[in-house]
């Protein structure tokens, strides 16, 4: 008995070791059908035909094998050199084939595997050893004993429940079902007849091969036994769900390509921002997943207006093609009304098509491409046949137009914000050159000091001020707003600047430079716009300032003793008349300036700026805080009427383009004009 145990412990061991060098080697084998049956029918045929071969080498001329130790008493031959040969080889044999068979045959059953189909096939492993370990003291032909029959009831049970572990069928080709059924007959043959699995001990293909079994090791002969009625269950259960799948194959396949384009579509969302591929895989779609034969993406073409639809790319058919037989727009029209697919089963009939038996279209279907409740266009689907569109095709193709509306859509913004992009680094370029259009500095003049701030309310604006050295003893000091606000208002404003640099000198006074600035004006300026202005000329010499308005707003001039008022003469904007009108409304004021005397020049941006409650700043509190504030140098009182506006707004950002200059008569004699400079004071 002690040495039946050791012997059962050693050839136990040996046999793990042996079925994990297996699981090892086919480990990173490929995990295909094909390739795993193939696998085992190589394995197999060569192994059997070792075993086959071996057993030629003598006779055995009895049923049993006499072995030493009490293995099988009874009569018999003797254990020779031969025999052991002979059963080593045809057992290891065996073995070896069952083991390849269940170590690539779990690779099949537990694709897609889950908790459930993992658990059933190492309890069924389990099974097969501990009913095997059960027949270590049971000798070579006896029968099983009660406990034994109910371990292979048990084994049964698992082996039915792992034989239907089938996924893997499902994802096979055609051509893939049918070699693998041939692979399924074949194997089912050589299991049958290669080890041997009935009583008898014998094989057509390997003569005593299980009785050798039992001899060598009982345990053994019952796990090959139990091994190779599972793969003739498995490998049948297989033929047959093959057979039965054969039929479904090309329904598998458009759902394989459904999702294959699903997939497809859905990176297109994140990832594909060029118009002209994003509209090919959209197209595209439909025919890649089997749903249609021919498909083509109608969108708005906005170059002719909206409601005419354009092709865009086409999938299987020519946009020559579907321009000639339909009429995309009619049919995106059709869309519209109610925004649901549009089925024409009977695509010859229809009198919106121009359908000939010829042109091979007998089905067709058009689904809207909506995203944000807009509809973007339409994608058309078509087939050869009549009535060819089921209701999952056209469920599919509904999902692909849903995704690739999402596509289009981001598609588009994306564009827009790269166009947004582009302005705005376009619009940061012209706000410096705008700002370099204005005064970067004012002009230091002893007995006099001057403050000026410009800010727009969009990227650029139409505000404009300046000064100009008229000779040795005169300052022009010009202050413009151009109506509206935005690109085209600093287009005219540069072109302000332009005129007011070029005509300023050779003007005697501001009436004569207004009227020939709007003589140049009106050679440009668009009927719905004018610049209104006010241009000003300081004599340092005499300490007079002489003023014309051009439908500016009044400069506000305050005295040392509190005085203050605003300057209010007569004049049109520039541009509102073209001919001698605009002259003649003109009216210049010439003022006496006093030491301490304040003017002040500002646009609209400043007087009707709002609060919250959406009140004007207005030209009182303009003129009362002036005076509050006039015993203030020119840099000291520009703050003070910003903070307080500011204040009184809430924001630091104004509603309309803003410009404030500050001129301060100090009365100190005047040499003459400096050539040093004070940068200009930037509003923030």
């Amino acid at each position: 008995m002690g040495m039946l145990l050791l012997y059962a412990v050693i050839m136990t061991s040996g046999s793990i070791a042996l079925w994990t060098l297996v699981r090892r080697y086919f480990k990173k084998r490929p995990t295909s059908a094909g390739r795993v049956i193939w696998s085992v029918l190589v394995s197999g045929f060569a192994l059997i035909s070792i075993a086959a071969i071996t057993t030629n080498f003598g006779t055995i001329s009895t049923p049993g094998i006499d072995l030493p130790l009490g293995f099988a008493p009874g009569s018999g031959v003797p254990l020779t050199t031969t025999a052991i040969f002979k059963m080593v080889i045809v057992s290891l044999a065996q073995v070896l084939f069952v083991f390849i068979l269940l170590s690539r045959i779990q690779e099949l059953v537990l694709v897609k595997r889950t908790s459930s189909s993992q658990h059933n096939w190492y309890a069924m492993l389990f099974v097969f050893v501990a009913a095997s370990l059960l027949s270590v003291f049971r000798a070579a032909g006896d029968p099983q004993n009660f406990v034994q029959d109910i371990a292979i009831v048990v084994s049964i049970v698992f082996m039915v429940l792992n034989a239907f572990r089938l996924s893997w069928i499902v994802s096979l080709s055609f051509k893939e079902k049918l070699a693998t059924i041939g692979l399924c007959m074949v194997l089912i043959v050589l299991l049958i007849g290669g080890p041997g699995i009935g009583n008898s001990g014998s094989s057509f293909l390997i003569p005593d091969a299980y009785s050798y079994l039992e001899h060598y090791f009982m345990p053994l002969a019952a796990f090959v036994k139990q091994a190779t009625i599972f793969g003739i269950l498995y490998g049948t259960t297989s033929f047959l769900s093959l057979l039965f799948h054969l039929p479904t194959t090309g329904d598998f396949r458009q759902r394989e390509g459904e999702r294959a384009t699903m997939h497809s579509l859905t990176h297109l969302i994140g990832q594909v921002f060029e118009a002209e591929r994003l509209f090919e895989s959209v197209a595209a779609a439909p025919v890649e997943s089997g749903s249609a034969d021919y498909a083509w993406l109608a969108l708005p073409d906005l170059d002719t207006g909206f409601l005419q639809y354009k092709v865009f790319a086409t999938s299987g058919i020519v946009p020559a093609k579907v321009n000639d037989l339909f009429d995309s727009t009619q049919l995106a029209s059709d869309l519209s009304r109610d925004n649901l697919p549009l089925i024409i089963q009977k695509a010859q009939a229809d009198h919106r098509l121009n359908l000939k038996t010829a042109d091979g279209i007998g089905s067709l279907l058009a689904v809207p491409l909506i995203a944000r409740e807009e509809v973007l266009g339409a994608l058309f689907a078509a087939k050869k046949v009549s009535s060819g569109f089921e209701q999952d095709d056209i469920e599919t193709i509904s999902i692909f137009a849903a995704q690739a509306a999402v596509a289009i859509d981001n598609a588009h913004l994306f564009e827009q914000q790269v166009e947004r992009e582009r302005l705005e680094r376009e619009m940061s370029i012209a706000r410096e050159v705008q700002q370099k259009l204005l005064p970067q500095n004012v002009p230091e003049i002893s007995g006099l000091s001057m403050a000026a701030s410009s800010v727009s309310a969009q990227e650029v604006g139409g505000d404009y001020y300046d000064f100009v050295r008229l000779g040795e003893q005169e300052l022009g000091v010009i202050i413009g707003d151009v109506s509206g606000k935005g690109t085209s208002a600093a287009f005219y404003m540069a072109e302000m600047q332009g005129i007011f640099h070029s005509v300023s000198r050779i003007a005697k006074s501001p009436a004569t430079f207004l009227t020939h600035a709007n003589t140049a004006l009106a050679q440009t300026l668009d009927k719905n716009v004018f610049i209104s202005a006010i241009y000003a000329i300081l004599n340092l010499e005499t300490e007079r300032i002489v003023l014309t308005r051009a439908g500016h707003c009044p400069a506000a001039i305050v005295r040392l003793n509190g005085e203050a008022r605003y300057i209010r003469t007569r004049g049109l904007g520039l541009g509102l008349d073209r001919g001698s009108l605009f002259q003649q409304s003109l009216t210049q004021e010439s003022i006496s300036l006093d030491p301490g005397d304040v003017l002040v020049f500002y646009t609209d941006g400043v007087v009707e700026s709002r609060d919250a409650e959406g009140e004007e700043y207005g030209y009182d509190r303009l003129l009362s805080i002036l005076k509050e504030y006039r015993h203030e140098d020119a840099d000291g009182l520009h703050s003070a009427v910003l903070r307080d506006l500011r204040g009184f707004i809430g924001s630091a950002e104004y509603d309309d383009d803003m410009t404030l200059v500050v001129v301060k008569w100090h009365g100190v004699p005047i040499d003459t004009l400096l050539t040093s400079t004070q940068s200009v004071k930037e509003s923030t």
